[in-house]
């Protein structure tokens, strides 16, 4: 495994697939792919810096040129000459191309161009193109066609950051791996071994302060437990050392500022500012850790198992039983402050004013009990309007039936009310669903055994069942109109009288901007419960 170089995310790179790690799935899925022959044209692997796109784009050419295997019948990847030789840059059938700097459809041209050639040593020629998002719209499509049918003894893998950016007709021609972040508990247990093995003194907290900075990157990582060990002032490095060298402001530091401004200790919040300044924490960095504070705030607020986390020191957890005490309104109002504040500082030319004042209007807006009273009085309303049942669109209708000056129509909804509770009983559901559709019933009385209907469709069936199972109590009169006045009818009324409302509202308008074309064909009111359901 081991590189000849001394910088550690070099000498620790991965060689095989064995080395590589947090990619369980992925590492499966293509050994099975490759061992099966079922081998794709082109591969495009996703995911943050540092997590092995392109360590694992190399890898799969190896396993792809590999000539020399081991006893399992598996790649020897490490003692192949030919994976040797891409390991050291020097195989003529695996070309690395950097998008960012080769982006124009020049550069893709010569790819078309050389790919026809067959490889020199290996069985497939591999073009590994990293960021793959920097190439242009020209570019790409020069590659498609090539994509899509290349010559049987060529491979592309692409490697990108920023998945969103690869057109959809290159991402439909390639086979899609997202590679994750690594976990903390193997990053932890990964930069142990590696600690181990290079006589790397460091503490508990130190190693977990780098597995928090280096947010799932095996690289980062490594590149920060590299920079620290030369950085350091003692045999052993110490937390303190790491929150320097990256500019952060101490954990211990970021709690007392977040109590000072919940506890409305303002003298206290200046000058503990004024202490940071002088240390050199970035502005930036203190509001962003700020925000990750109340963020996790709110969720242990929702979920208390996280205070299990293994990660956290005795700080996180004290300030944990600190924080417990406020309720998440007013930590969201503490959120929104920051989250405003950060965009304030960005664009401002004295960025550690900007922070003290945004820190001090946070401390205003959360210890002014008026503020925080009008907050839940506007929360209040919101939920008594969610929490309030609607009517469904059955309910509307018949409120909008009441409300008709003619007595009649509402008579009519009850007798198709009544005759299909009767009708129901006595007949066919499935019928009694097909009569629905076509009749309107004029009148209907049990009492008098009296049925009086109008049918829109003359292909109608269901007179005859009509017929046949009530002529011998009830006297029916089948009446054929174009046209009728059933629930239904009015459904598809009120529906269009809602549509034509909603047409009318600034959030459709908004979807007219982006799509001038674009028509509401169908509209439902749903029924709320509690106010639970979201």
């Amino acid at each position: 495994m081991k590189h000849q170089s001394n910088i550690l995310a070099l000498k620790y790179r991965p060689l095989n697939f064995q080395h590589l790690i947090g990619q369980e799935y992925l590492v499966e899925t293509i050994k099975k792919s490759i061992e099966q022959n079922k081998i794709p044209n082109a591969y495009i692997f996703t995911g943050i810096r540092g997590v092995g796109k392109t360590t694992t784009a190399r890898i799969v050419a190896k396993m792809l040129n590999c000539t020399v295997f081991d006893k399992n019948n598996n790649p020897d990847l490490i003692n192949c000459e030919q994976s040797i030789a891409i390991t050291e840059d020097r195989h003529p059938d695996v070309i690395e191309i950097d998008a960012a700097s080769n982006t124009s459809v020049e550069n893709a041209r010569e790819i078309i161009e050389n790919i026809k050639y067959n490889p020199v040593l290996g069985k497939y020629k591999v073009y590994i193109v990293d960021e793959v998002h920097m190439l242009s719209k020209s570019a790409f499509n020069a590659l498609l066609k090539t994509l899509e049918e290349p010559p049987p003894h060529s491979k592309f893998i692409f490697a990108t950051t920023e998945i969103s950016k690869v057109p959809i007709t290159i991402l439909s021609r390639c086979q899609r791996f997202d590679l994750r972040r690594v976990d903390k508990k193997t990053l932890s247990n990964f930069l142990t071994s590696i600690a181990q093995k290079e006589d790397i003194s460091i503490s508990k907290d130190a190693l977990n302060l780098i597995v928090k900075a280096s947010d799932g990157s095996v690289r980062d990582s490594l590149s920060i437990l590299d920079q620290a060990n030369v950085f350091k002032s003692q045999k052993e490095i110490q937390v303190e050392e790491i929150v320097n060298m990256l500019g952060f402001a101490k954990q211990s530091d970021l709690y007392e500022l977040s109590k000072c401004i919940l506890d409305n200790n303002l003298s206290k919040l200046i000058s503990l500012l004024d202490e940071m300044y002088v240390r050199g924490s970035e502005t930036s960095k203190i509001i962003e850790d700020m925000m990750n504070i109340i963020n996790w705030s709110c969720k242990l607020k929702i979920n208390n198992e996280l205070i299990k986390d293994e990660f956290l020191t005795e700080e996180d957890k004290n300030f944990a039983s600190y924080i417990i005490q406020f309720d998440n309104g007013k930590l969201n109002i503490f959120w929104q402050s920051l989250m405003k504040g950060y965009d304030e500082i960005k664009i401002s030319p004295q960025p550690h004013s900007t922070l003290e004042m945004v820190l001090l209007r946070c401390a205003f807006l959360l210890n002014d009990n008026q503020s925080l009273e009008l907050e839940e009085k506007k929360k209040s309303e919101i939920n008594q309007k969610i929490n309030q049942p609607s009517p469904n669109i059955d309910h509307v209708i018949q409120n909008k039936v009441d409300q008709v000056s003619e007595a009649s129509l509402k008579e009519k909804i009850d007798m198709h009310q009544q005759f299909f509770q009767f009708y129901g009983k006595n007949f066919s559901p499935l019928m009694a669903g097909i009569i629905i559709e076509n009749i309107e019933i004029v009148e209907f009385s049990e009492e008098y055994k009296i049925l009086r209907i109008n049918v829109t469709n003359k292909e109608f069936n269901g007179s005859e069942e009509l017929y046949k199972n009530m002529n011998n109590d009830y006297k029916i009169e089948v009446i054929l109109k174009t046209k009728i006045t059933t629930l239904e009818t009015i459904k598809s009324l009120y529906k269009k009288e809602l549509i034509d409302k909603e047409m009318q509202t600034d959030e459709f308008k908004k979807v007219l901007a982006k799509f001038p074309n674009a028509k509401i064909i169908d509209i439902e009111e749903l029924e709320r419960g509690d106010g639970n359901d979201g």
